[in-house]
């Protein structure tokens, strides 16, 4: 019996997705290197670009990785390293998500903004 409760904030994040036509997740998701993130929420739809050890880090506009979008919120903690959903081709609504420029030709033609 748990007799220490704990109580968590939840936040609903907002659907980024125009479409679900052509949709492709990454498999197996991706990792964040937490320590160079801001701690708290990563929100869905935050620009990534997965660095030579396999961990992903903020877009910059210089990056020369491989650019992912995260599918869903994630907490993180300073010294952490979570796993999220990753999107490899995806229609993103240009409201609500964004993607800058240097990002989108990085990307190629694998995201869409609607």
């Amino acid at each position: 019996m748990n007799l220490k409760p704990r109580t968590d904030s939840i936040t609903s994040q907002k659907e980024i997705l125009k479409t679900t036509q052509g949709l492709i997740f990454k498999v197996g998701g991706i990792t964040l290197d937490g320590s160079l993130f801001t701690p708290g929420m990563v929100k869905a739809g935050t620009p990534v670009s997965i660095k030579g050890d396999g961990l992903a880090k903020p877009f910059a506009d210089a990056d020369t990785g491989t650019p992912y979008v995260t599918t869903h919120d994630v907490e993180v903690t300073a010294g952490s390293k979570p796993i999220v959903g990753a999107f490899e081709e995806a229609y993103f609504d240009k409201n609500k998500v964004t993607l800058s420029a240097a990002f989108m030709t990085a990307a190629g033609s694998r995201y869409k903004l609607r």
